[in-house]
């Protein structure tokens, strides 16, 4: 009889979404154990996951709230200390596997021992990919057939499946870069290790939304962005990349309509000379207190 397959999900401040999410991955038609670690919400969202939790999901809660990589990497250090399954999932709190999502992740690393982290799509037909000075991004492509299994550079962090001995091999999240970037950043590394990272087509995950709010996403996404650069390319490339957005803050400040709502707010020249000044001080973690409201 084969052991459940453990789910880490990290959660902050978003119980409904989190509940909904534990429902989706218990309909799945897969043997799973779900574990939630609570990145230190307040008292009344943890209470109200507590008690809406089904009785066998395991809650862990963090007197401090250490990101997305942080938060797992305290449930991760576990499973790799004390093997008991080869692959595991991770998950972010509104994530909504579809069909037989999580069936098909699994049977893509079963049919390819080299595969070591494996994702789900969202549904768009588009494809990861990283330069230091463009940084990470997505570019529209033909949809596959379904069950197609291929290599992208990092995964979708929404949802992903990873193999015991990956890991081992490459090591968890680097918790510099608290949320949006260390998942960009373990893909990366992945190859580095001479494993593979891949997305399943077919393999469908629903994503209701990001509920960072803006200045905070804004900050993290550029300082973040500038640690990948200088790390897969080097100084040069890194001030390749400050010099970039610095253009590309220009053209938002000029021309409203290039202005997208998940970055640009009435602060966010300040997140993102912040970010900028912060990466150059070597200043990683968590983001700035006087950006978090």
């Amino acid at each position: 009889m084969s052991l459940p397959i453990p789910v880490f999900i990290v959660h902050w401040n978003r119980p409904q979404e989190c509940i909904r999410t534990v429902q989706c991955f218990l309909e799945q038609n897969l043997l799973v154990s779900i574990s939630v670690i609570d990145n230190a919400s307040s008292q009344e969202n943890a209470k109200i996951l507590s008690e809406n939790l089904p009785p066998n999901v395991k809650l862990v809660r963090l007197e401090e709230n250490k990101g997305w990589g942080g938060g797992l990497n305290v449930l991760l250090r576990q499973w790799l200390a004390n093997k008991n399954e080869s692959y595991c999932f991770i998950s972010a709190h509104d994530a909504l596997p579809q069909g037989k999502c999580l069936n098909m992740l699994i049977n893509s690393l079963e049919s390819d021992s080299k595969l070591g982290i494996v994702c789900p799509e969202y549904g768009n037909p588009e494809l990861p990919e990283f330069s230091p000075i463009k940084g990470p991004h997505f570019i529209f492509t033909t949809p596959r057939p379904t069950g197609t299994v291929e290599s992208v550079t990092f995964p979708h962090g929404t949802l992903m499946a990873c193999r015991w001995e990956c890991l081992k091999d490459i090591g968890l999240f680097d918790e510099r870069y608290f949320a949006y970037g260390d998942e960009y950043d373990l893909g990366l590394r992945t190859w580095l290790y001479n494993w593979k990272v891949a997305i399943v087509w077919g393999s469908l995950v629903v994503n209701p939304g990001s509920w960072t709010p803006s200045p905070i996403k804004t900050y993290l996404f550029t300082r973040n962005s500038l640690l990948l650069a200088y790390t897969y390319g080097g100084r040069l490339q890194a001030m390749l990349r400050i010099f970039l957005i610095c253009i590309n803050t220009s053209r938002l400040l000029i021309f409203p309509f290039t202005r997208k709502n998940a970055f640009f707010t009435d602060n966010f020249l300040y997140a993102r000379f912040l970010a900028i000044t912060n990466f150059i001080l070597n200043r990683h973690g968590c983001p700035p207190s006087q950006l978090i409201k």
